[in-house]
């Protein structure tokens, strides 16, 4: 409605006095004006509220963002030396963990090593699909060969691809390893466990195909393959997140870990094998059409036929260099 001017108002009651009618509509004019005013102040106090909300949330977001470039940024400028020392002075550890992040078990038990047999390092994260692939081809040869005595095995949990997942799956699964190998004194569980969130019924999609896992879910795996209910109940949480954040920083700057040959040449992918402290090629032996059995087997010189026999150790022993296949096509 069109506010209206005095003579306007006037003109409009003609059956009353000029005064009276201008009077009475200065009164509704006055109270139109007052009502406005009195809005508008109760506006700018809405407005002005409602900014300050949004500036204090935006604060708030500005400052996590900050702080987690802040924490992105230092954790990549770093070297190699310096995360190391901060993997070392992370408090809480799983209980068998060695300097560089990695969990030693063989057949004598958890942080022991067999006698005169090659230890082997596999660094795998729980949504790696090509991990899921070394996992499925070796984790019963891996068992064999630990029952035996005829490795030891080194298992390195890590987090890559955390962000692939909308409710950290990687660093809940890796927690679990962590406190499963702190908890349950039998190695035997933890691969089983391995095995288990590797296998293509169970392990996610990543990214946009990922559908969440709960903790409920990881348990199940967990008891299924062996582990106490109480243990398996306690595994998923995030105690050991810390740990798993500063592992992966430091295995992301090791050179010795990072592809030799192949499209990622001088990256580091997973899944990583390293045999007696040298890794093994493995975009080569892919290239050349190798299995990861054949390739190791080779690589540790063993026998197929010799797997899972006591006294029948590989022919590298505990500090012999491996027998690495040649991984270059013939022409």
């Amino acid at each position: 409605m069109a506010r209206h001017t005095r003579n306007s108002y006037a003109r409009s009651t003609a059956n009353t006095s000029w005064y009276g009618a201008a009077d009475a509509g200065d009164l509704l004019i006055q109270a139109r004006r007052a009502q406005e005013i009195k809005e508008r102040k109760q506006r700018r106090v809405v407005g002005f509220i409602a900014f300050v909300i949004v500036v204090i949330f935006v604060a708030v977001i500005g400052l996590v963002s900050y702080r987690s470039i802040a924490k992105r940024n230092a954790a990549q400028n770093i070297t190699e030396d310096q995360a190391y020392s901060a993997l070392q002075s992370v408090k809480l550890k799983p209980r068998y963990t060695n300097d560089k992040g990695g969990i030693l078990f063989s057949h004598e038990g958890y942080g022991k090593k067999a006698a005169n047999a090659p230890t082997l390092e596999i660094y795998t994260d729980p949504m790696c699909p090509g991990c899921a692939v070394l996992h499925q081809q070796m984790d019963a040869t891996f068992r064999a060969l630990l029952d035996a005595g005829q490795i030891n095995l080194e298992v390195h949990p890590v987090t890559f691809l955390d962000n692939m997942s909308t409710d950290h799956y990687s660093s809940r699964a890796d927690n679990g390893v962590a406190y499963i190998s702190s908890n349950d004194p039998d190695p035997d569980h933890l691969l089983d466990f391995l095995t288990n969130i590797h296998a293509d019924a169970f392990q996610p999609e990543e990214a946009a195909n990922y559908k969440p896992v709960s903790n409920e879910q990881l348990q199940q795996q967990a008891v299924a393959s062996g582990v106490p209910a109480d243990i398996a109940a306690k595994a998923f949480g995030n105690e050991y997140e810390p740990w798993l954040s500063a592992a992966a920083q430091y295995t992301l700057r090791r050179p010795e870990l990072k592809d030799i040959t192949g499209q990622f040449k001088g990256k580091l992918t997973t899944p990583v094998v390293v045999i007696n402290g040298k890794m093994l090629d493995i975009s080569g032996i892919s290239d050349i059409g190798l299995t990861y059995k054949v390739a190791i087997l080779q690589s540790i010189g063993l026998a197929n036929e010799d797997i899972g026999m006591p006294g029948r150790q590989p022919a590298i022993g505990s500090n012999g260099s491996p027998a690495f296949p040649k991984t270059e096509p013939s022409a």
